[in-house]
């Protein structure tokens, strides 16, 4: 019987040891890190090797468990659901290798962590629209930040605050990060690397927002920025480009995650309702560390690799795109599942 509650229970859901074992298995945990949930579990998150553990996790989440929005597009009812039942039921029980998009793939692993005894606050965030994939980074302009639409999780090992999350897709942490402001920290080889930084959620510059009476040091929020030069050239001349901001000041109940889902997967001006986008991490196995990803978006599969980007496959009908799914991405879907696209602006119009 799974320990999952209702999602409108205020109380956060878990799940069983034999749940567990089975996520194990789904994110291909290696046996050194797959730990008994309970009693032993908490012990090592607490008294052991926490961020170990913590790090596997999200490494092997990440390369595992695709970020992708597909129950918005390939489905008869384009719904999104983020019950942690219906959750664990389509990330690993389902064997069709589907993830989920931010809020989903995000309270997954937050139910995760806190059903092996991690101390877990889950917070909202706000995505910078200028981070958007087809925005240039070579000229990046101030955030414009859109409302709350996007999971993070402060996880506390031995009186520290790391920042963790799942749910970005291509461009988001790998690693937890210490909640810490101005430290860049190497995030994907060889020259991705991203930082925290304090600042005010404000559309104008910095040097207006400081004139402003009203804003003090108590409204300032944690952005996290990008930059694509490496540890050594990160503060020269390569821009910063941010990738969200968050508060943590202010934790998130299931509830507000479920509001925040329901605009993210039904407005007709998000993101996600007007695009099919699925992507996954590679892993080093030998070296236990993300070496890229690979990014199915919209009709193109692009493969990223040491820091190299190279389009792998232009998609001209729907047929292909779903073989890719499977090819790149390792998403199998049901006949129902594919025809649930026909007659939506998402379908690929071709033979």
């Amino acid at each position: 019987m799974s320990g999952s509650n209702p999602p409108s229970n205020s109380s956060w859901a878990t799940y069983t040891p034999a749940q567990l074992h089975q996520v194990y298995d789904r994110i291909k945990l290696p046996n050194k890190y797959r730990y008994e949930p309970g009693q032993f579990s908490r012990e090592v998150v607490r008294h052991r090797d926490g961020m170990g553990f913590l790090s596997a996790l999200q490494r092997h989440m990440l390369a595992s468990v695709p970020f992708e929005n597909l129950d918005m597009h390939y489905s008869q009812q384009h719904h999104i659901s983020i019950n942690a039942e219906h959750l664990f039921n389509k990330i690993v029980r389902s064997g069709s290798g589907r993830g989920g998009y931010c809020i989903e793939n995000g309270v997954f692993l937050g139910t995760v962590l806190r059903s092996l005894g991690f101390e877990v606050t889950s917070v909202g965030a706000r995505i910078n629209l200028q981070s958007h994939p087809t925005i240039d980074e070579d000229s990046p302009t101030l955030p414009s930040f859109g409302g709350w639409s996007h999971v993070v999780h402060l996880v506390t090992l031995r009186g520290e605050i790391y920042v963790v999350d799942v749910g970005f897709g291509a461009g988001g942490p790998t690693r937890p990060l210490l909640l810490e402001e101005g430290t860049p920290t190497l995030n994907l080889r060889p020259n991705e690397t991203v930082r925290l930084r304090k600042d005010y959620a404000h559309p104008e510059p910095p040097s207006t927002v400081s004139q402003t009476r009203h804003l003090n040091e108590e409204h300032k929020v944690w952005f996290l920025e990008r930059c694509l030069a490496g540890n050594e050239n990160a503060q020269l001349n390569t821009p910063w480009v941010c990738v969200y901001c968050f508060s943590d000041k202010l934790s998130f109940l299931p509830q507000d995650f479920e509001v925040m889902s329901w605009f993210a997967s039904t407005h007709r001006t998000s993101f996600f309702t007007c695009r099919v986008i699925a992507s996954r991490y590679l892993l080093d196995w030998a070296a236990e560390e993300l070496m890229g990803h690979v990014l199915l978006y919209e009709d193109r599969v692009l493969r990223m690799e040491n820091g190299e980007e190279v389009l792998v496959e232009e998609l001209r009908s729907e047929r292909q795109r779903v073989e890719a799914l499977q090819k790149w991405i390792g998403i199998s879907l049901s006949t129902a599942q594919i025809e649930g696209i026909k007659g939506t602006v998402t379908e690929i119009q071709g033979s």
